[in-house]
């Protein structure tokens, strides 16, 4: 049964029921006295389900026994995550959140969306570490800071940061990219 939910048919059918269960969390709430806080709940009910999800595929990793294995560094923001989104879920059920703002501007999401998706797809060619300063740099001018002595620094120290402890400190090969590799070998 776990195998059947992990990929094809099981794993779609999986998606769908928490798709539905989260449909079901926002009429319930939309219905209810939380209304107002809509989509303070209904975010880290989002990434709980997200979170439980990956973790269930994260289960199928190779066991190294007493080594460090595949599934560690996932599990880690994997539980990360559900405690977040646990945390964030109380303090919207006890109104200790803000009020959902009225509807602004979704079409700058939807951009924002769209440039998370070309920037995976362009991790593939270019490699992580010169996407990533893309991403980061032209994420944050779209989404209106324009500091350049922000901008800069903290797209370089990402980058550092990733460098150090995913590459060097925990061995995991990050994305070098078709084009890096034609190029550098």
């Amino acid at each position: 049964m776990v195998d059947y939910l992990r990929s094809g048919i099981g794993f779609g059918i999986l998606v769908a029921v928490l798709v539905l269960i989260l449909a079901a969390t926002v009429l319930v709430v939309r219905r209810s006295s939380y209304r107002e806080y809509t989509g303070r709940i209904a975010l880290p009910v989002f990434f709980f389900e997200f979170a439980c999800l990956f973790g269930f595929l994260a289960l199928g990793f190779p066991d190294k026994g007493d080594e460090v294995g595949p599934g560690v560094v996932p599990m880690l923001w994997i539980v990360g995550i559900i405690l977040l989104s646990v945390f964030l879920f109380i303090r919207s059920i006890m109104n200790l959140e803000e009020k959902d703002p009225p509807w602004g501007q979704w079409r700058k999401v939807a951009v924002f969306i769209a440039m998370t998706i070309l920037y995976l797809i362009i991790m593939q060619y270019i490699g992580y570490y010169v996407s990533t300063v893309l991403f980061l740099s032209l994420g944050m001018i779209y989404l209106g800071y324009r500091n350049w002595k922000v901008v800069v620094p903290v797209s370089a120290g990402w980058i550092l940061f990733s460098y150090f402890m995913f590459y060097r400190l925990l061995f995991v090969p990050l994305p070098r990219g078709i084009l890096i590799d034609l190029i550098f070998g």
